[in-house]
């Protein structure tokens, strides 16, 4: 009998075991599973191991603060994803003495976005629950808390190391998550109260070794020239960054200092390394071995890594792009072969991402643009942040920035009784409550510079409270405003037409309902008559004509989701028909940063928008099947480039890109750190390439504010000849007002831009 219950109860427990394996967390926690933050508040009982991402700090019941400064050390928030906010998500963790000096968000506010394991106590914690009297606390990246055998003791930390031994040939420290102790150098940047930058001033004679360090230590109370030796334990920490920076971001070798002893004040700082003469960098490559070889010689990555932390200097770079969030982008100096505009950017090309721009922090009341030249050595320490290499500048010699002459730009073609303009033109979120004073500069640059295109494709018009939580997408408001400030500044009397989105589903920001619209002056060209389409309606090209106008083209295809669906309109101009397709393709958000972890980076946005693009070329394919003679035009922000495989997609044997007919020092409508590239495009049927003369206007993209920028993209145009495929190129004579214009404007010297932009055939 006793046997019988001792192999029922062997069968029992075996049962129990498999059931427990099927459902790991029903019932109370073990430590034996790592759980999940979900798991862990689900089942909010016995000891766990939960691993989740810290992401803020509990003030109280339902009282939560995720952004520093902390009130305190004795907690901190986790959640399953970085940034997370829902107070549902999230799981209040104590932090007893022993962890506070690691994981205390008062001293450590930096650590937020952090992987962490934590091993405790599964229980209410501010009512809610929550982990308290942790016993085991580490990233995990295996890094802090204490993850040896209680009583096990510490190694000794190592001695006798010069800052270029912690540096290491390389990305990551060949002394990562060890103790060093006596490491000299000398202060020679201040970042608050907490972080220093420190530099050996004797160099080992290799250039892919750092002689400099960051060092965090709260309240250091240290100035530049102080000599020190620090103690502490080495770190590849990610500084500041967007929410997804442990995912992107290149770390920092870091001393996380125990203790910071100063031997001497006022010692001379070390000399500048000057970039272009002391050390030339790559101009082609930012990286082309997935790190897997450090080469600083070639590799831009690897090049500004070889100098992390350390003082450099530029002498007089030239700007290539206007400050944005304190950051002004430039160069040392000009490479034989590469491609700058007239006005002093250089340009992104399929060749090269010029891994020479370097980034200088100055801050964000500074005022510069493309072309303008500091008058002297710029100096500061090379640091990392938000997915780029920085250069902390030293503000108190800071040179004298010199401007350059701001270059005025017009359409390179003036109106002609029997040719058609179409302007593509991204304004900017613009909406009936944009100040008046933006609304004049995109009037008066339609009235200037533009010469009041007949049609012009908008890109992102919100409705009309912008960004105002009310329920309409209704845009006629913005719409009117714009236009009557063209007639207000003597240009034409425009009439618009759009479709208005869902509410809050075609992306962009929360209440503004952007949307692609037109502008066109029915004093040259007339919509023509077909019922308008609604937000899900497709149109479709029947009989010769659109069967909606406007009309969306298949708006209700998933690949639109969250973005802008294209919008579909004819036009009729001395008795020729021509269709208009605007678009506003998806951002490029979710790519991985050029300077990031991941080489090459993962363009994953470009999916959906070579989806977009085949999508646009069927439809157009499918008009010119029925009608080889249609005009089409494609126009938009398709945020790409023109050598980008969504282009190529969308060009396809049906359309010509225009923008490709420009000379390459003109190709370019947007800045983005520093590049100038190509993201609005116009495209037509190839039987009007040989007809259309191209321009795009560089009047905003390398611009501020301050200098009269009204956007933050050029608007690039068209004129069209529609005579049905009989060649006949724009004559080159000109008014001789246009001629003077041109005379002007330097932009255009050095070649005869019309010759160049007519006809793809004759090209350069």
């Amino acid at each position: 009998m006793g046997h019988l219950k001792r192999k029922t109860f062997s069968w029992l427990t075996a049962v129990i075991l498999l059931v427990s394996y099927a459902i790991p967390f029903s019932g109370k926690a073990s430590t034996e599973t790592i759980m999940t933050v979900q798991q862990a508040i689900e089942n909010n009982s016995g000891t766990g191991t939960v691993e989740g991402y810290i992401v803020g700090h509990a003030k109280g019941t339902n009282s939560y603060g995720f952004e520093a400064p902390f009130g305190d050390d004795y907690n901190f928030l986790m959640a399953d994803t970085a940034g997370e906010t829902d107070p549902a998500k999230l799981l209040p963790v104590q932090i007893k003495s022993t962890y506070r000096s690691e994981f205390g968000l008062k001293t450590n506010p930096d650590i937020v976005g952090k992987k962490v394991r934590v091993t405790g106590s599964l229980e209410a914690y501010f009512t809610v629950p929550g982990l308290k009297s942790p016993t085991a606390m580490q990233f995990a990246d295996g890094s802090g808390g204490t993850p040896g055998e209680p009583g096990e003791p510490k190694p000794p930390a190592v001695t006798g190391l010069k800052i270029h031994d912690i540096q290491g040939e390389g990305h990551v420290s060949p002394y990562k998550d060890q103790q060093v102790a006596q490491v000299a150098g000398i202060v020679t940047k201040v970042e608050g109260n907490s972080a220093f930058f420190m530099q050996d001033p004797e160099e080992d004679g290799n250039p892919d070794t750092s002689e400099a360090i960051y060092v965090y230590k709260k309240n250091h109370g240290l100035t530049e020239g102080d000599q020190v030796e620090v103690d502490g334990l080495v770190k590849e920490w990610v500084l500041d960054g967007y929410s997804e920076k442990l995912q992107t971001d290149l770390a920092m070798t870091e001393i996380n200092a125990a203790e910071v002893t100063k031997i001497a004040s006022g010692v001379e700082l070390p000399a500048p390394v000057v970039i272009g003469k002391d050390r030339i960098p790559p101009t082609q490559v930012i990286d082309n071995d997935q790190f897997s070889v450090f080469d600083p010689s070639e590799d831009g990555i690897d090049f500004y890594e070889s100098l992390e932390g350390m003082r450099i200097g530029v002498e007089s770079p030239q700007v290539i792009g206007p400050q944005k969030y304190g950051e002004v982008p430039v160069i040392a100096n000009k490479v034989e072969g590469k491609v700058y505009s007239p006005q002093g950017g250089i340009l992104l090309t399929e060749e090269s991402s010029n891994p020479e721009r370097m980034f200088l922090l100055i801050d964000r009341d500074f005022v510069a643009k493309a072309g303008d030249r500091f008058n002297g050595m710029v100096t500061g320490v090379v640091s990392y942040s938000f997915s780029n290499f920085k250069i902390l500048v030293d503000q108190e010699t800071l040179p004298e920035l010199i401007e350059s002459e701001l270059i005025e730009d017009y359409a390179a073609f003036d109106q002609k009784e029997h040719k058609l303009t179409i302007a593509s033109y991204n304004i900017e979120n613009f909406s009936a409550e944009t100040d008046q004073s933006k609304t004049a500069r995109i009037a008066e640059s339609i009235i200037n510079n533009l010469k009041t295109p007949d049609i012009i494709g908008l890109v992102e018009v919100q409705d009309n409270d912008g960004q105002t939580g009310s329920g309409s997408a209704d845009a006629s408001q913005s719409y009117q405003a714009l236009i009557d400030e063209i007639l207000a500044q003597g240009g034409p009397a425009y009439s618009w037409t759009d479709i208005a989105p869902e509410y809050n589903q075609d992306g962009g920001a929360p209440g503004g309902n952007i949307r692609v619209g037109y502008l066109y002056n029915p004093e040259r060209v007339q919509l023509k008559e077909a019922p308008k389409g609604t937000a899900t309606e497709a149109v479709a090209y029947e009989n010769g004509d659109l069967t909606l106008n406007p009309g969306r083209v298949d708006p209700q295809n998933p690949i639109f989701e969250d973005t802008r669906k294209p919008l579909a309109a004819e036009f009729v101009f001395k008795a020729h028909e021509v269709i208009v397709i605007a678009n506003h393709f998806n951002s490029k958000g979710g790519d991985d940063p050029l300077f990031g972890v991941t080489q090459p980076p993962v363009l994953e946005s470009e999916v959906q928008r070579i989806e977009i693009a085949r999508l646009l070329n069927d439809f157009v394919a499918g008009i010119h099947a029925k009608d080889p003679k249609a005009n089409v035009v494609v126009l938009g922000d398709l945020n790409d480039f023109e050598f980008s495989k969504p282009i190529e997609a969308l060009e396809n044997g049906q359309l010509t890109n225009m923008v490709e007919t420009l000379p390459e020092g003109e190709r370019f409508t947007y800045n983005y750190q520093g590049n100038s590239q190509v993201l609005d495009h116009i495209l037509v049927s190839n039987h009007l390439a040989d007809q259309a003369e191209a321009d795009i206007i560089n009047i905003n993209s390398l611009y501020m504010e301050e200098h009269g920028r009204a956007s933050d993209h050029d608007p690039v145009m068209v004129q069209l000849h529609l005579n049905n495929g009989q060649r006949q190129c724009p004559d080159t004579s000109g008014s001789k007002g246009s001629e003077k214009q041109n005379e002007d404007n330097g932009r255009h010297l050095g070649h005869e831009k019309k010759a160049k932009a007519c006809g793809y055939d004759k090209a350069s």
